[in-house]
């Protein structure tokens, strides 16, 4: 944000609010920030709930939004949290290229830098799904029924997490999408992963940012 003198962020394919709830004011510490959530199905009714949580101090945009091609207007630095993975190569590509071409800052975050490790690690998340789903908010009882009687959410949570591992991209990976990107040498880049406490895998970023001219 300081690189490109912005003091907004634009996060992409946000669903609920992902992060930002607790990512927002810490990123307030360093000076205004003001954070706008997107979707290409928005959900309004869990953004304006995030909204109303974060005390307004995030909004969102009510219109769709393709990260694959931006509105202009849109301005900010482009964030993206574990939802990169969901695109095949052509579509991430897209993405990043729509940042390049629009000069655009983009910062991507994956909850995972291995896969074997993570589909290994799937199954540990069964015990935390009993125990918490009875504290999930809104509270509603088919979400009992749909864990405890018929257990189709875990089930679920278990194949969506093995298949968002076995698609996650790899730092090599993330290098060669950005090698394929038009204009990709007018930005620097930063792809890599930091050890994250308490869990066996890293956290996989990749951010861009226009080069200074």
């Amino acid at each position: 944000m300081e690189a490109t003198a912005t003091d907004r962020v634009l996060d992409l394919c946000s669903g609920g609010g992902g992060p930002w709830l607790t990512l927002q004011p810490e990123l307030a510490k360093s000076g205004p920030a003001t954070v706008v959530l997107s979707d290409l199905y928005p959900n309004i009714e869990a953004l304006r709930r995030a909204r109303t949580r974060s005390h307004g101090r995030l909004d969102f945009h009510t219109a769709a939004v393709d990260a694959a091609n931006v509105p202009v207007e849109l301005r900010g630095v482009r964030t993206m949290f574990n939802a990169f993975h969901h695109f095949p190569p052509g579509r991430a590509r897209a993405i990043l290229a729509d940042a390049v071409a629009k000069n655009r800052p983009i910062a991507v975050f994956e909850g995972a830098s291995h896969r074997a490790i993570g589909v290994l690690a799937m199954p540990l998340q069964l015990p935390a799904i009993l125990l918490l789903t009875p504290f999930v908010r809104p509270f509603r009882w088919s979400r009992l029924v749909f864990t405890y009687l018929l257990p189709l959410i875990p089930g679920i949570v278990l194949v969506d997490g093995t298949v968002s591992f076995l698609r996650l991209y790899l730092e090599d990976e993330l290098h060669e999408l950005v090698k394929q990107v038009p204009g990709h040498d007018h930005f620097q880049w930063d792809i890599g992963s930091i050890r994250a406490h308490g869990v066996p895998v890293g956290l996989t970023h990749l951010v861009g940012i226009p080069r200074r001219t």
